[in-house]
């Protein structure tokens, strides 16, 4: 299954031909082990990785350059629609190694790291076809105390303009691949006027344009308009009529919510059935206030709004409540319901992170300086997209031959160790040899089991990499009975 590096990264141009067959002799070996450090690899390999990550020619956006070429004819070889880059940020907690040169402060002064905001592109059935770009930065130490004075200065000078930034890469994107509609998807964090009012913009300019998916975090004020009602957007809401209703089942969960004056507080929620009322409205935005420092008066911005809000929820809790903003049309239930369905798809994301930490042990690399850390990062984020993806194509394309995505040396092993010789006839699929390797890392595979999730897949192939190595060593013959 390594060939998929060999493939995504043909183009790689590091100004040096060693050093781009370094690159991918790293991918390779991260690959297959996965994580392990360098250092297991040997003295000489690891001291080779090492000159490699501090060389001043590789830099974060040359190694992404090959994998965004790739997701371009990956979009175009699909003759995708519509795809969808979804954005967020995540820490990365380097605490335990104090020595790590240029870390900053995390959502606690007394933890160090860095913060990684990252735009994966994916099909709206959840397919990721590739990490289009990614912001690694640290903290300054007295940020802490310049919290009253941010809200003066420009959104190119706020950390959350990384958000906008997102954004525009998007449009980037969407100039790409102009016959596929590309949509940048947020969570509460993304809901910044400047994003609305750069698309509006673009938009006005006959720019390359991404349209807008963004939870809402705050309840904006509203232009006057003709009919006399409401001037802010969650009251205006509730005096639109429904379209329909949805329904679905939730786990119980708890997360923290802040509180004025309190802090963050722990809020449970049921396991229940959830039936929501889906509303959609059209509405212009009244532009907060910008001083000429902070840049100047932003226009007013036309959007639909669409909320889902939760009927009869049980005694003491919440309604589960959804209130997206967006420049796509939800004239009808069934538009509504699509923008619903496409921001769920922005959990790709959570789990994206979640294999890069978990999986790929990316808080586990020791480095001393942030300048050789943060191209070893990004290494380590392409190839859990590459899990992610093996995973999803296991579950939306279960039928395509498995030696589309396995090498002969992965998928045979498997096979004979798991369901003997006769099973290698006739060639088994994606589907099926995806929860073969699942059962390595302990998933059961009942009938009435869950198809097999990231945990279970990460270790199942960490050890399908053994079972290759032993195929390609001692041969995939039978030992002699005599």
């Amino acid at each position: 299954m390594s060939d998929w590096i060999e493939e995504e990264f043909r183009t790689v141009s590091l100004d040096d031909q060693r050093l781009n067959q370094r690159l991918r002799r790293l991918l390779t070996y991260k690959w297959q082990n996965l994580g392990a450090r360098f250092s297991a690899a040997g003295h000489a390999e690891a001291m080779a990785a090492s000159r490699f990550f501090e060389n001043e020619q590789v830099t974060q956006q040359k190694i992404l350059a090959p994998h965004r070429a790739a997701i371009v004819q990956r979009i175009a070889a699909g003759a995708f629609p519509q795809v969808l880059i979804v954005q967020d940020t995540t820490e990365c907690d380097y605490t335990s190694h104090p020595k790590l040169v240029g870390a900053g402060p995390l959502a606690t002064a007394s933890r160090r790291g860095f913060f990684a905001h990252s735009e994966l592109v994916i099909t709206p059935e959840r397919l990721p076809l590739g990490l289009w770009d990614t912001l690694i930065y640290a903290r300054n130490d007295d940020a802490q105390g310049q919290a009253a004075e941010r809200e003066k200065w420009p959104i190119a000078e706020k950390e959350s303009f990384r958000w906008l930034q997102g954004y525009r890469h998007a449009c980037a994107l969407a100039a790409e691949v102009p016959s596929c509609q590309v949509v940048s998807v947020s969570d509460r964090e993304g809901d910044i006027y400047e994003v609305f009012a750069e698309s509006a913009q673009r938009r006005a300019q006959g720019l390359p344009v991404a349209e807008l998916l963004i939870r809402s975090k705050e309840d904006r004020c509203l232009e006057a308009c003709d009919q006399a009602g409401p001037d802010k957007i969650r009251a205006r809401l509730a005096a639109a009529p429904a379209l329909g209703t949805v329904r679905f089942r939730v786990p119980a969960a708890t997360r923290l919510q802040k509180v004025k004056g309190q802090g963050p507080q722990p809020v449970r929620r049921s396991a229940r059935e959830v039936e929501q009322e889906v509303r959609a409205i059209r509405i212009q935005l009244k532009p907060p206030h910008r001083s000429a420092a902070a840049g100047g008066p932003l226009p007013p911005v036309e959007l639909t709004v669409v909320e889902a809000r939760e009927i009869n929820p049980p005694p003491g809790e919440l309604p589960l409540v959804w209130v997206l903003l967006t420049t796509l049309p939800a004239e009808r239930f069934e538009q509504a319901g699509a923008l619903l369905e496409r921001y769920l798809g922005r959990w790709e994301i959570e789990l994206f992170h979640k294999v890069l930490k978990s999986g790929c042990r990316l808080e586990e690399m020791q480095q001393r300086f942030d300048f050789t850390l943060l191209p070893a990062i990004v290494l380590c984020m392409l190839l859990a997209w590459r899990l992610l993806h093996v995973m999803r194509l296991g579950r939306e394309c279960p039928d395509l031959p498995c030696d589309l995505v396995f090498d002969d040396s992965e998928w045979k092993s498997v096979v004979v160790a798991l369901a003997g010789r006769a099973a290698l006839e006739p060639k088994p699929s994606v589907g099926v040899i995806i929860r073969l390797i699942a059962r390595l890392g302990g998933h059961l595979g009942r009938k009435k089991d869950p198809p097999p999730g990231m945990k279970c897949l990460w270790i199942g192939l960490a050890r399908m990499a053994d079972f290759a190595f032993c195929w390609d060593t001692f041969g995939p013959a039978p030992a002699d009975s005599g």
